[in-house]
């Protein structure tokens, strides 16, 4: 492949889905892949308080049921 050829196939890639570029361009520094993003949202202190505290006394991993109960909305549907 012409390297003319393979740099408007990066520059496509870039355009179509910057983060996948991104996510490639880290993977080359560091050899890890980084499947995670972070999200900011509001809930209600006493919401967030009694799910930090369930997930404590449960053992379970925030995140993890936060995204957990994401994919079970997204696939309920």
């Amino acid at each position: 492949m012409s390297s003319d050829k393979f740099l408007k196939i990066a520059k496509n890639i870039v355009k179509e889905d910057k983060e996948l570029f991104d996510n490639l361009m880290e993977f080359e520094e560091t050899k890890k892949l980084n499947t995670k993003t972070r999200l900011n949202f509001t809930i209600s202190k006493s919401s967030a308080a009694k799910f930090r505290r369930y997930c404590k006394d449960k053992g379970y991993n925030m995140s993890a049921k936060i995204e957990q109960a994401i994919n079970n909305l997204i696939n309920k549907d």
